[in-house]
């Protein structure tokens, strides 16, 4: 039985944190066992709920900033006293984990990194960034993009970085909508979205942040309810963005076709209520809200940026446009809104292919060979 120790010094739970959770959940309890390392920000214990419902051992770090030296302190402490025979650093941001780096390689045992949305560092960050790499086996990214960037930024690791994709818990995905009846998504038009039955859901999960490109798909929006008025676009998350965003939408008298809800639970049930999603991100490692959108199964639009052209095959299971182009976006829609019958068969495509390809089982399998070479 192997002992892996899942680390990150983030202070808030993203989409890296849930596919820590996937990892951690889906290795194989006969051969591995899990244990979490994590600071003790509030916005934290969410995720560290999910991990007790799945018997998963959480130690929290006493701190709140990635800054402290408690950090390597504790992390010496629990390698050596719960046995851990590797140490997988989790980064959410390429300057992250840096005492998990120092400690692991003071403990002298295997090191994993996982290179969640890598971007290029500069001065002293960089230069530590270079020296913790030298100390780890294998570094992992969820993109061959992504692993491509890290080749050109880090040539002389190349050797040692992989692909593995992030994955999704189908089963939880669909046992959130299994008695998903017609009377729910009437009253979650009506009563959620604001909108009229008949009306035509357009959806985007994505943080009000302008990395997003959510003005983009605001502006098509704008122009596509001149030929299809009866359409709605609800666009789920919180951010930085949100003033600059409602301030678009009552510049371009969108007030009735665009609505934030803000920050949501039942993203299943949202999804499954609407027609078509769109993610016009201007910079995306992954774009892991695509593969829960297929699932539902809903048609996705998309940007051709970072590992989202690896999900959607483009004219299949989805359009794929560039980024920063409202003209696209807009071609897209009014190709899928008139076209039902071309809505199902991308969405059924679309299905079909997360779940061949992109289960968090199939992820946390290909994590458990990686382990395994490191013995």
């Amino acid at each position: 039985m192997k002992r892996i120790l899942l680390y990150t010094d983030t202070p808030l739970a993203g989409g890296a944190e849930i596919q820590m959770f996937l990892l951690a959940k889906f290795l194989d309890k006969k051969r591995f066992t899990p244990i979490i390392a994590l600071s003790n920000n509030e916005p934290l214990d969410k995720l560290v709920e999910n991990f007790d419902k799945e018997d998963i051992k959480v130690i929290r770090i006493n701190t709140k900033s990635k800054h402290n030296p408690i950090h390597y302190l504790s992390l010496k402490r629990i390698i050596a006293e719960e046995k851990i025979d590797i140490l997988h650093l989790n980064l959410w941001n390429p300057a992250s984990c840096r005492y998990g780096f120092l400690a692991g390689k003071s403990a002298k045992i295997p090191m994993i990194v996982t290179e969640h949305d890598p971007f290029k560092l500069t001065g002293f960050k960089n230069v530590f960034k270079k020296y913790g790499l030298k100390t780890v086996s294998k570094i992992v990214t969820v993109s061959l993009e992504n692993q491509k960037l890290l080749k050109k930024l880090f040539p002389e690791h190349k050797e040692k970085i992989e692909v593995i994709q992030n994955g999704i818990d189908i089963d939880w995905w669909q046992s959130q909508v299994l008695r998903f009846a017609e009377k729910d998504r009437y009253e979650i038009k009506t009563e959620i979205f604001r909108a009229n039955k008949n009306t035509l859901i357009i959806i985007s999960v994505a943080e009000l942040h302008e990395r997003k490109g959510l003005k983009y798909l605001i502006k098509a929006i704008s122009e596509v309810k001149e030929k299809y008025p009866n359409i709605k676009l609800v666009i789920v998350g919180e951010g930085p963005d949100r003033k600059n965003l409602e301030n678009l939408i009552k510049k371009l008298k969108l007030e009735n076709n665009v609505i934030l809800l803000g920050r949501r639970k039942e993203i299943p049930k949202l999804l499954k209520s609407s027609n078509i999603f769109v993610l016009p991100s201007r910079r995306e490692a992954f774009g892991l809200v695509n593969l829960e959108a297929m699932i539902t199964p809903l048609p996705v639009i998309a940007s051709k940026v970072g590992g989202i052209p690896e999900i959607i095959k483009d004219g299949e299971t989805g359009i794929l446009v560039e980024s920063e182009n409202e003209k696209e976006l807009a071609q897209a829609l009014e190709k899928l809104i008139p076209n039902s019958p071309l809505r199902e068969e991308m969405a059924k495509k679309g299905f079909l292919r997360v779940k061949e390809n992109f289960s968090a089982q199939k992820m946390a399998e290909e994590h458990e060979k990686l382990y395994m070479e490191l013995f």
